[in-house]
């Protein structure tokens, strides 16, 4: 996505989680897939942004590679974490929100950049 759409005004926050057995040391490997200088990366070791998004999100359990999209200006200030504009995910058992697509995640950020 980052390297598809050169905005200023996009950015991407990446939390990495203890998921499929990862620890830190797994994360600068990682953060070098996400290498855009737009791009901000955070480990969470006991994976409590997941259970908070898995509430937000309705997900049957953690909530782990999921795609969340914002508009600008958007800042979390309740005890849970704001509600996405648009979400995808590649989770099994997740029907509330469509499987990720690529294209159609682009196609969605292409709209909220120019709203």
């Amino acid at each position: 996505m980052l390297e598809l759409e050169s905005s200023k005004n996009l950015a991407a926050y990446t939390v990495w989680v203890p998921e499929l057995g990862a620890t830190e040391k797994n994360v600068p490997g990682a953060v070098a897939l996400v290498s855009d200088k737009r791009a901000r990366h955070y480990w969470n070791a006991d994976d409590s942004l997941g259970r908070a998004f898995g509430g937000v999100l309705g997900t049957p359990a953690t909530a782990w590679d999921v795609y969340l999209l914002y508009p600008r200006g958007v800042k979390w200030v309740a005890a849970a974490p704001p509600k996405p504009i648009f979400w995808m995910h590649q989770l099994s058992g997740v029907t509330n929100a469509p499987h990720l697509d690529p294209d159609v995640f682009r196609e969605h950020v292409v709209e909220a950049l120019r709203a």
